[in-house]
């Protein structure tokens, strides 16, 4: 990752090495290399316990804690390691069936996409060699654009590029918030080394994230101008941000969910997209084709791209049967009867997604049950109860959690897929103790994870079908009173963000989108 290296990552590969005693089998495992990196780098390691009952629970924590994405909750030393094996502590052992039977399954393979991806991968090796490159993700919800996409910037990274992220959203965008919370990240990342740009350039990318501006106390507002002169020059800084950028290495910028940007973001893709042709950069979008009926601007976009020959499409398809199986295998670390396959494959049709919540709430249930080191279900496989929808699924696994927990996810919901740990304090009204008990309990259903890099302060649905699913199951009275509440505590928390989104009301009147998250008083 271009990190700094010291003694944490040679415990990371202590623990790989314990891990494998142990239990016989590495971590991650896969017979693509590049799907092993991108698992050490985002995929929870399941437990050595939960493949071994017999693993003391001391010997454990020991090895997830070698084993953590942070460094900085790994151990510091060999003789801090020693340590806690010598002398393992007072707390009692921890009974085997107490384990979360969702932490024996194997979550972050990416299953039936070798040809796609290497396309992907042909494409980002022309835009190391100079050639940019503009690719399109396509497919409906839950096919796995994100998993996809992680798996190309992964590829980027090992390769020697950098690679940086930003999401569209629905409701509430302040105009250009892809491209803003790229800026906020890549001049974050590079506060240290700093990169050559003239200040007129870095005022002008300030203006995409004014939240940033304090961090540059000598850099003045640039002189004003039309509108239209000012967002051409807006977009020339951000290519000039991008060729400051690839004098270091090949560039991969990613945008989420492009079909909810707004016109200006949209605007700006093109133009990037025709400046950076001659350039180590790849642009990458994902986007859903069932909402493009309800995206005008990007369906304008993406016609005006193909028109201009410039872009490559590719779509992900539902996985077939045998590719579920697949799926099943990677996630139950066994073979799968044809009863069981036919099963899940009649309800979910090979959405991923989909699959793999299912599989979760059968779990969750207690139709699929884990015995003497293996899975088991039914023998008559009309007994078991499977979902016939996703949001059956996702509920169905929600209603196990607490009441207090239930309404700690409806909270963030409507806040977004990714939400701030401060501003859902505020929404919740909460106890902070009740709050992270909350939080935990749903990061133990594997609904909600922090988000790498945040130190906890930022947290993530695990797919943006959750927070859709809970939303959907209340009234429009009550997503409305919370949409006012998120308002107000944004505007409380990130004032800077409340008064962009604010400026933006008008153009998101026009493009129907809910600005009552913005405006709480009207």
């Amino acid at each position: 990752m271009g990190g700094d290296i010291d003694q944490r990552a040679d415990l990371y590969s202590l623990g790989v090495m314990i891990y494998e005693m142990l239990t016989g089998r590495l971590p991650f495992e896969s017979d693509n290399a590049v799907e092993v990196i991108t698992q050490h780098l985002h995929a929870p390691v399941v437990s050595p316990r939960a493949k071994k009952d017999s693993i003391p629970a001391y010997l454990d924590r020991v090895v997830v804690n070698l084993l953590s994405k942070d460094p900085e909750l790994r151990p510091l030393s060999t003789s801090e390691v020693l340590q806690f094996l010598e002398e393992p502590g007072v707390e009692g052992e921890v009974p085997a069936e107490d384990f979360s039977l969702l932490e024996r399954m194997v979550r972050g393979r990416m299953v039936g996409r070798e040809e796609e991806m290497g396309e992907a991968r042909g494409l980002w090796n022309k835009a190391r060699g100079g050639e940019g490159q503009v690719l399109l993700i396509s497919g409906e919800p839950g096919i796995g654009k994100t998993r996809f996409t992680r798996e190309v910037i992964t590829q980027a990274e090992v390769s020697g590029g950098q690679s940086f992220t930003g999401e569209c959203h629905p409701e509430g965008s302040a105009p250009y918030a892809a491209f803003a919370q790229l800026v906020r990240r890549i001049l974050r990342e590079h506060a240290s080394n700093g990169l050559e740009l003239p200040d007129i350039v870095t005022s002008d990318l300030l203006e995409l994230a004014p939240g940033l501006r304090p961090e540059f106390p000598d850099i003045k507002q640039n002189p004003k101008l039309d509108p239209e002169a000012k967002q051409l020059r807006l977009f020339e800084s951000f290519v000039k941000l991008c060729g400051a950028l690839t004098e270091k290495s090949p560039l991969l910028l990613v945008v989420e969910d492009i079909h909810w940007a707004d016109s200006g973001s949209l605007g700006m893709l093109q133009h990037l997209a025709r400046r950076t042709r001659e350039m180590p950069v790849m642009f990458l979008g994902t986007y859903r084709e069932v909402e493009l009926d309800e995206a005008l601007p990007f369906h304008e976009a993406l016609l005006e791209l193909n028109r201009q020959r410039i872009g490559t499409r590719i779509k992900l398809e539902r996985l077939d049967r045998e590719k579920v199986r697949e799926m099943l295998v990677v996630i139950f670390v066994q073979e799968i009867t044809d009863e069981l396959l036919e099963g899940i494959f009649r309800e979910t049709e090979g959405n991923p997604f989909f699959t793999e919540e299912v599989c979760k709430a059968l779990v969750d249930s207690g139709e699929v049950w884990y015995e003497d080191g293996e899975w088991h279900r039914p023998d008559d496989l009309s007994e078991m109860a499977i979902p016939q929808s996703v949001r059956v699924a996702v509920q169905s696994r929600v209603s196990k959690l607490t009441e207090e927990t239930q309404e700690v996810l409806l909270n963030a919901a409507v806040i977004g897929r990714e939400f701030d740990y401060q501003v859902l304090w505020k929404v919740a009204g909460k106890d902070e103790d009740a709050l992270i008990d909350g939080l935990e309990e749903a990061m133990g259903a594997q609904l909600v994870e922090e988000v790498k890099g945040e130190g906890g302060e930022v947290l993530s649905f695990s797919h943006a079908l959750i927070p859709a699913s809970l939303r959907e199951g209340v009234s429009g009275l009550r997503r409305s009173r919370l949409h006012r509440k998120v308002a107000a505590a944004i505007e409380e928390v990130h004032p800077e963000e409340y008064e962009l989104a604010g400026a933006s009301l008008g153009r998101g009147r026009r493009q129907g989108t809910c600005f009552e998250i913005l405006h709480p008083g009207g």
